[in-house]
């Protein structure tokens, strides 16, 4: 049986029924909390090192009761504290996880954004926006794909079910699932969500990457 088969009769079933996606906000939008009434919340150029924080560029503020800071899934651990990935309005950059409160424990609309995502061993990335796709791996051109398939899997709200085609070359399937943390082995930083992906370069070896949202 090719590999691509078993992906969906071997790997896809261990997951259990649950709820379809969610229709509300979830745990990667979130509102600032802890913040005096009169200070904001900065959102910084990426943080690398704890006795770097103060000196990198604030590119935006959030006020202290502020809401609709959605998170792409991407943090790192500065010292002891987790910054996250953000975008506020149409300031994007990184906030100190301190002070975010998760709109909700669970899933919502996440699934709903666009997606980033990428692996190693070898070097690959897909890009996920709307009901097209981008596949890059060294050495090859860019290569564009149609999102045939895009829904929760087997009714989950943290799991997902692509399948890509194309004129060109064989399909593309691929589960992306919530967890935490995934590592990208190229990166210090940690994700919220690992993909498995079957298909890229016409090869039948399943491939792990990790993913963030493009939002």
């Amino acid at each position: 049986m090719p590999l691509r088969t078993c992906l969906a009769v071997v790997i896809l079933p261990m997951l259990l029924l649950a709820p379809a996606f969610s229709a509300q906000a979830g745990k990667y939008e979130f509102r600032v909390t802890g913040v005096r009434k009169s200070d904001v919340l900065n959102i910084r150029e990426r943080v690398d090192e704890q006795a770097n924080i103060s000196e990198a560029k604030i590119l935006g503020r959030i006020p202290a009761n502020g809401t609709g800071v959605l998170g792409s899934g991407a943090s790192l651990m500065v010292g002891p504290t987790r910054w996250f990935e953000v975008r506020y309005k149409d300031t994007r950059g990184w906030v100190n996880g301190r002070y975010l409160e998760p709109v909700s424990p669970e899933l919502g609309r996440e699934f709903e954004s666009n997606l980033f995502c990428a692996g190693t061993e070898p070097f690959w990335s897909l890009k996920v926006e709307d009901n097209v796709a981008e596949v890059r791996q060294p050495d090859a051109a860019p290569e564009l794909y149609t999102v045939a398939v895009r829904e929760p899997f087997q009714r989950r709200a943290d799991a997902l079910a692509l399948q890509l085609v194309s004129d060109a070359g064989p399909e593309i399937s691929a589960l992306v699932q919530h967890m935490q943390w995934c590592s990208d082995g190229m990166s210090d930083l940690d994700y919220a969500f690992e993909v498995r992906v079957i298909g890229l370069g016409g090869g039948e070896r399943p491939l792990r990457g990790c993913c963030s949202l493009l939002r």
